[in-house]
């Protein structure tokens, strides 16, 4: 890395002196466009390989950060050391960018000294920029952890009840209150979770009324009356038609948020990096129309 710094730094002194003596006073000699032309395709190959290397820079860092924000939905792992991960890849590109604008300054400067008129090639990304997004990506990995956390919060209500139920049919009340209280407790933790996603409430009514019910068949049946442990039952059966409509708002709710936390340096690096193979292939035409 040092090497290939050092090297744009070489280069962008040779480009500058030796357009100098080529374009200085005097008469124009036959060797100078050719020689133009030369100075021109080291840079152009010198600023290639920079954002080559930035390039290999920053896709896993996307990768890394694009796989944290799934998993801030699918709720399976915690999102967190991805996102961490990609924040320090992004974090140690930083001097790859630098790289990068040194070898594209080098070229501008050895283009404009060969054609006045050359238009300056757009910057990929401003000094502190990856830094910028790296902090972004580490502040956005407790929340991600947190959307993970409360999918599978959401995901252990339901198999709660089921268990309640399935401990009831077994005969073991008690076992069937503990896990209706399990089940109890992470739904309050849910319900107080203050992060406004529109469709969360649908999910919460509906594993509530079944939290309901639930508890009434174990009460009625704790007290042996089978009229109140039927109709609680039916109750049951009944909202665990709604189960469908409300998963699917549960999981429209953490998609939306889930995948918001990261968004944004997300969507910055991947400019970055869509930014960088832009400038390659418009590199690749100049280089190819200096080539000697």
């Amino acid at each position: 890395m040092i090497g290939r710094r050092l090297r744009v730094a070489a280069l962008a002194t040779v480009a500058v002196v030796g357009l100098v003596v080529l374009l200085g006073p005097g008469a124009p000699r036959p060797e100078v466009g050719a020689a133009a032309r030369r100075l021109v395709f080291e840079a152009a190959t010198m600023a290639d390989a920079a954002l080559a290397a930035l390039v290999g820079d920053l896709e896993p860092a996307v990768d890394a950060g694009r796989a944290g924000s799934a998993r801030a939905v699918a709720g399976d792992e915690p999102p967190g050391p991805k996102l961490d991960g990609a924040a320090a890849l992004t974090r140690a590109a930083e001097s790859s960018a630098a790289d990068v604008r040194r070898a594209l300054a080098a070229l501008d400067r050895a283009r404009h000294a060969a054609d006045p008129g050359a238009p300056a090639i757009e910057p990929v990304a401003e000094a502190g920029e990856l830094d910028s997004i790296a902090a972004q990506l580490e502040a956005s990995a407790d929340a991600a952890d947190e959307f993970a956390a409360m999918r599978a919060r959401a995901d252990s209500v339901v198999a709660g009840l089921g268990a309640a139920l399935t401990a009831l049919d077994d005969g073991n009340v008690p076992e069937a209150l503990r896990q209706l209280e399990q089940a109890r407790e992470l739904h309050t933790v849910i319900a107080d979770w203050d992060v406004g996603l529109v469709t969360l409430p649908v999910w919460l009514d509906t594993t509530d009324a079944m939290i309901g019910a639930v508890e009434r068949i174990i009460t009625a049946t704790e007290q042996g009356n089978a009229d109140d442990a039927e109709r609680a039952a039916d109750e049951f059966a009944a909202l665990s038609a709604d189960a469908a409509t409300a998963d699917r708002a549960l999981q429209i709710a953490i998609s939306e948020g889930g995948g918001a936390v990261a968004a944004v340096p997300l969507e910055r690096l991947a400019a970055v990096l869509a930014a960088a193979t832009d400038r390659r292939a418009a590199i690749a035409g100049i280089r190819d129309s200096a080539a000697p």
